[in-house]
């Protein structure tokens, strides 16, 4: 019975071994991963906001909790360009941002934010489906930029002010309020304004204490932010229609096994046409909110004025390749 011993304790060894063993395995296999996901977004009623609550939690679900995506509304990882060089950096974020920011990596990517370059959403549709669009995408790629969600619906920008904006003219010695993007700067600047970039969680002071006369964006995010307790005219320019891009880390995207990958691409995809939807269907309903708390809405604007003041800011734009304009109009023509 006592030469049994040692083989009594071989055995309770290899058994022990075994169980570490696949405990550490199982540990592999269930490696969790987590996400930043910021926005300048302040408001969590905002289409936008929402479905982003929305896919962190179809995320969730699907990877059974392997991955778990973390809320930063209203700029609390910092400024979107800050945010977008953290993730070009290798930030393990995920920022809802706009293509004129993403400019500042492509500037073929900034021509997507341009002055009344989309005429309709479905030629939107043909050029974030085109080679053009994947040729940018692969480009912000290597800068370390990857697009998990290329078009969502953002909405139509317009101007607001303390006086109507019907024409170019009107806004001669105004400063407005523009995003820290390229386009919108060069743009504004054919305009006759004077363009300054404030990140967007600075703009209510800079209305209120009239470091800028006005500023730029949708119903909604006017609604949202509360832009029209500092302004209360809104003229409907419509010289952007805006598609947000839902962008990560290039690095921190590639670590990821390749069926979270998947989700993340899948559920981007989702999200781009829910958020399009979801946009259409409100648009309207905050431009009827605003009026309703006193804001006035000027529709009678000489938008064929501000298309011919624009005209030349892809030319202007620096960085930008030649021909790429072209290219992408005959991408949205569908030849």
């Amino acid at each position: 019975m006592k030469k049994q011993a040692p083989r009594n304790m071989l055995r309770a060894g290899a058994t022990a071994i075994a169980v570490m063993l696949s405990a550490m395995a199982n540990t592999a296999v269930a490696q969790e991963f987590k996400l930043r996901f910021a926005t300048s977004v302040a408001s969590t009623q905002e289409a936008s906001y929402k479905e982003m609550e929305a896919f962190a939690k179809r995320v969730k679900e699907r990877s059974k909790g392997r991955m778990e995506l973390q809320l930063f509304p209203g700029e609390q990882l910092g400024a979107q360009k800050k945010v977008n060089e953290m993730i070009s950096s290798g930030a393990n974020i995920m920022n809802m941002t706009d293509y004129g920011q993403m400019g500042q990596f492509v500037p073929d990517a900034g021509v997507l934010a341009g002055p009344y370059i989309f005429g309709s959403m479905d030629q939107a549709s043909k050029l974030f489906r085109s080679p053009v669009f994947k040729d940018v995408s692969d480009r912000l790629e290597q800068k370390g930029i990857k697009v998990i969600m290329a078009d969502g619906l953002f909405g139509a920008r317009h101007m607001l002010a303390d006086r109507p904006i019907r024409k170019p003219d009107d806004l001669k010695g105004m400063t407005m309020r523009v995003p820290p993007s390229p386009i919108m700067v060069e743009t504004f600047k054919s305009f006759g304004a004077r363009p300054t970039e404030i990140p967007f969680a600075e703009l209510y002071n800079a209305l209120q204490s009239n470091v800028v006369n006005g500023a730029e964006s949708p119903f909604g995010t006017i609604w949202g932010s509360k832009l029209h307790e500092v302004r209360k005219v809104i003229s409907r320019t419509n010289h952007q229609i805006m598609y947000t891009t839902w962008v990560t880390s290039s690095n921190f995207y590639k670590g990821l096994p390749a069926d979270l990958q998947q989700i993340l691409m899948e559920e981007g995809r989702k999200s781009a046409e829910n958020l399009t939807k979801a946009t259409v269907a409100e648009d309207e309903k905050f431009a009827d909110q605003l009026r309703a708390l006193g804001v006035q809405v000027i529709a009678d604007v000489d938008v064929p004025a501000f298309q011919k003041a624009s005209a030349g800011v892809y030319q202007s734009l620096p960085g930008v390749t030649p021909g790429f304009v072209d290219k992408a109009r005959a991408a949205m023509a569908g030849n």
